[in-house]
Order: structure tokens, then sequence, then C-alpha cells
């Protein structure tokens, strides 16, 4: 009696030692990912950094793509968090780690393969963000154009900046067969949408010079805030910022 009590005891522990197993092991990927999100969204930048970068610690890389792509579009939102000449470095340092993030993002989702294949929602934003990124490049490009005595090496980095700008939002919301989607909305902040980045190619015709294509951009955007029957391109664009 005394050893089946013995045997029955042993039985339920080593029961309950593989459940607690079971409990404490890692979570899978996909819940880092969508809690990472859901910190982003919350503007608690440094926990949503901490949540993508642990799927990269897994062996399994099925996640990787996501985790890059939220670790680049994170450091985009914290550097705009980031104010004062100050925090400058700090800023310069989460838009330049940015640019890396969506780039190893890009070898694991494929930027080749996205708008020819099922374009996810991940190839969606990670299209997205580099557009933007690139924008913002080209933007810094052209300041220090300006800035260092009209220093051709850097109106250089503008034009490629500007032109990756629109290949990267061209393949999110163009409108060949290749197309991602046209009437694409950023699923954790509404107002990155195909609107803004119509907008932001505007921006980025301006730069270049291309005055007409920047209007034809411009009618483009649902509810345009101004008019161009009275206001040039640059006095529209002005008055959205």
């Amino acid at each position: 009696m005394i050893k089946s009590l013995i045997i029955l005891f042993l039985f339920i522990f080593m029961s309950c030692t593989d459940q607690l197993v079971e409990k404490t092991s890692p979570l899978d990927g996909i819940y880092y990912i969508l809690d990472g999100w859901k910190k982003f969204e919350d503007g608690e930048h440094d926990r949503a950094h901490d949540l993508f970068s642990t799927v990269l610690l897994n062996n399994n890389t099925q996640y990787f793509g996501d985790a890059y792509v939220g670790l680049a579009w994170n450091s985009i939102y914290k550097a705009n968090s980031i104010q004062g000449l100050s925090n400058l470095n700090s800023r310069e340092y989460q838009r330049s780690i940015s640019n890396e993030y969506f780039s190893l993002a890009a070898e694991y989702v494929g930027n080749n393969n996205c708008p020819s294949s099922e374009c996810s929602i991940l190839c969606q934003n990670l299209l997205a963000g580099q557009a933007y990124n690139s924008s913002y490049q080209a933007l810094e490009s052209s300041r220090k154009f300006y800035d260092y005595g009209l220093d051709s090496t850097y109106w250089y980095m503008m034009v490629d900046h500007s032109d990756s700008t629109m290949i990267y939002s061209q393949q999110l919301l163009g409108q060949e067969m290749n197309e991602c989607n046209i009437e694409y909305v950023f699923d954790h902040d509404t107002l990155i949408n195909h609107n803004t980045i119509r907008i932001l190619r505007a921006q980025t015709e301006v730069r270049l010079g291309n005055f007409n294509n920047a209007e034809l951009e411009l009618l483009e955007v649902q509810d345009l805030d101004c008019d161009l029957n009275i206001q040039t391109v640059v006095e529209c664009l002005n008055s959205l910022e």
C-alpha cells in the first residue's frame, strides 16, 4: 500500500513538473512581435525594442523579418520622440540604425519578391518604412548640401535617396501589375497611409525639380486640404506641414 502511494506521488510530481516546464518555456516569436507592436502603439519604445529584439535570440528565423521591421519603425518613432539640440546625436543614431534594420528586414522578407508575390502586411510595412526613411535621408542630404558650401557629394546623395523614395513608394502604391496596396494604411498608426505617402512623393518630386509630377501626385491625395487652382505646388505642400 505504501509502495503504491509512493509511486502515485512520484507520478503526480513528475506530471506537475512537466506542466511547469511547459509553461515556463520561451514563447513563440509571434507573441513577442504582437506584444512589441502593442508597446510601440503605446509609445513605450524601449520596451518595444526589447520585445522585437528577443525574437532574434531564437534559432528559428521565421519571424526575423517581422522583428527587424518592428525595430526599424520603432527607431523612427523613438527618434521623433527625442527633442532638443542636446539629443541630436541620439536622434541621428536612431535614424541610422532604423536604416540598418530595414536593410536586414529586406534580406528576410525579400524586396524583390514583395510586390510580385502575395503582398503581405509585413511587405507593405517594409516598403512604406523604406520610403519614409529614404525621404528623411534625402532631406538631410539636401540640408547638408546648402549648409556645407554646396558640396556636390551631398547633392548626389540627395538624388540617390530621392530615387529610392520613389522606387519603394511606387512598389507599394504603383498602379502596375506588381503593386502592393494602392490604399495602404499603416496598421500601427493610421496617420501613415497612402495619402501621406503621395504627399511624400510630391515633396520628393519638388526636391528634384519635377513640379508637374509633384502636382500629379497631389491630385491623387484624397480630400487634399489645399486648392491647386489658386495655389502653387510648393504653397500647397507648405500649407500641409
